[in-house]
Parts: C-alpha cells; structure tokens; sequence
C-alpha cells in the first residue's frame, strides 16, 4: 500500500466509524524547519477547533507491521483524548488590546525557514529568528498558540519592533524558565545502582546544566530572556558555552569546565544529525557568552 493510498484508506475508515456528523480531512502542516507532515483533523458539526494527528508516523508503523485496524483504533483514540470540550473563542484575536497581553517568542533556525519567515514578523538573532506566537493556553501538558503573520500587524497597526518589546515582556512571565542540573535529570531516567555505575564512569564528567521554560516547549527561547543567561553566569562564576540540543532546550556549559569550542560544535552537529528530528533541530553552532560584554555569540 503507498502512502497516498493509506491517507485516502485512513479518512474514508475514520470518517465511516464516526458518522456524518463529524468532518475528516487532511492538510499539509509546515512545522519547523520546512517540515511537511500531513495532519488529519475531525471537526463535530458544533466544533470550531479540532487536534492534529499527524499520519506520517502511523505509516511507519504500518510499514512496520501493525495492523490497518490498530492503527485506526490509535487515531480514534488520540482524537477521544485531546478533543476540546468545548470550542475557543478566537474573536478576542481582533482585538489588540486583547491580544497583547498574550505575545510571546520563540526560536527558529534562520536559513532552515526562510520560506516561513517571508510570511511572519521577525527578528534576526545570531544565526536564528525571533518569531511570535499569540499564547492561547499553558499548562504542563503544553501550549495551545498562534502563529502572528505579517498581515496581523497590519491589521493592529503596530510594528515588529513593538510586537518584540511585549514579547519580552510577555514570555518569561507567561513561560517561565527552568534550569536543571544534568545530574538531576539523570537520577529521573536511572535507578540508584545504575547512577552510582555512571557516575563512577565518569567521575570527570563536565558540569551540565538544562535551560528550558516549565512547559519544556520552544524553551530554547530563555536565552532571549532580559537578564537571564547574565544572572546564570554570574551565580556559576563563569563565561558559558550553551549548545543547542534543540528548539525546546539549551545546555549551558561553564566556559571554565568545558572542552574546545572545536570539540563542543562536533558534538552539537553530531547530535543533531543522529538523534534530534529534522523538525526539532534549531542550530549546528555553540554559542558563547560573555559576562565581560553581556553579550551572546557563535
């Protein structure tokens, strides 16, 4: 079975379990990065909004092996579990002084989104973009947001420098950060006895640190934070190295500690070519900050 051939397989089941007062439909979903994937939506008759479930993977999954039933069985599960109660009222997106309370920022890779940026306010940062979202919701189980488009300033009458200046404003405050020490975030993942085992492997292990926001989505975007990476060096009495795992986090790195810038970025690009998806990569550089200049740069 192609891949064109499961879409059309996967509407025409889903459509007939739930009947003909729901609507299924496919759509081609740009994520980060110029990453296409196609999202499967199921809009009730009384709906305004509907989740996205991406169908690439449970094709590979088919490839794999399990069933047309199963699978179906899967997406009927996950559309049960996040459809809204109740519908969104996006009117509130006309008005402005709504609005403005909820713009935050987040981080894209520059070149990696060049078609998108043509479309989207934003503002060059190193090798990266600044680009805003209107935050919806937040909780720990994620964000609900909406992408600001460049007719959207237009229509409020106001300009990208005064979109970033609420945005900076906005986002520690509606995404606050968290910083984890790496060593924590291991005793999350291994059993007393198997941390005792590494750590003891690795008794010169380089002090790690993980910046991030409390949802752990686009949290790469907390080195933008007024004051944040300064007060961070500051408390570790240090310069930083921060590596770019991914557009939902960063690791800081003492500048004192660390191995060669040369070493740090064939580790970032490694990394990034053998373990962070293509829609998760934000940059191959290491950046470096500066307490002297309080200043970041590749």
């Amino acid at each position: 079975m192609t891949y064109q051939e499961f879409k059309d397989t996967t509407i025409r089941a889903i459509q007939m379990k739930l009947g003909k007062n729901c609507r299924v439909a496919i759509q081609d979903i740009i994520k980060n990065n110029d990453t296409h994937l196609d999202g499967l939506t199921i809009l009730a008759n009384q709906s305004n909004i509907s989740p996205t479930i991406y169908l690439n993977q449970y094709y590979e999954q088919f490839l794999r092996g399990k069933t047309l039933s199963e699978i179906f069985s899967e997406i009927l599960l996950a559309y049960e579990q996040h459809s809204p109660k109740q519908n969104i009222d996006v009117s509130f997106f006309t008005d402005y002084n709504k609005v403005k309370e909820h713009i935050i920022f987040k981080l894209v890779n520059y070149e990696r989104n060049k078609e998108l940026l043509k479309q989207v306010p934003h503002i060059r940062y190193l090798d990266l973009a600044i680009v805003f979202n209107c935050l919806i919701s937040a909780d720990e189980g994620g964000c609900a947001t909406i992408l600001i488009h460049n007719h959207h300033l237009s229509f409020w009458n106001i300009s990208k420098e005064e979109l970033y200046e609420l945005a900076k404003i906005n986002t520690p405050k509606l995404l606050s950060h968290r910083l984890h020490n790496m060593s924590d975030v291991l005793k999350e993942i291994f059993d007393d006895e198997e941390l005792s085992a590494l750590l003891s492997k690795e008794a010169n292990m380089i002090p790690m640190y993980i910046l991030t926001n409390r949802q752990k989505l686009h949290g790469s975007a907390c080195i933008v934070y007024e004051n944040l990476l300064s007060d961070i060096a500051d408390c570790l009495d240090s310069d930083l190295y921060i590596l770019p795992s991914s557009i939902h986090e960063v690791i800081l790195i003492p500048s004192i500690s660390a191995n060669s810038y040369a070493e740090l970025s064939s580790m970032v690009r490694e990394v990034n070519s053998t373990q962070v998806s293509r829609e998760e990569i934000l940059s191959d550089h290491v950046y470096y900050y500066s307490r002297a200049s309080k200043k970041l740069s590749m």
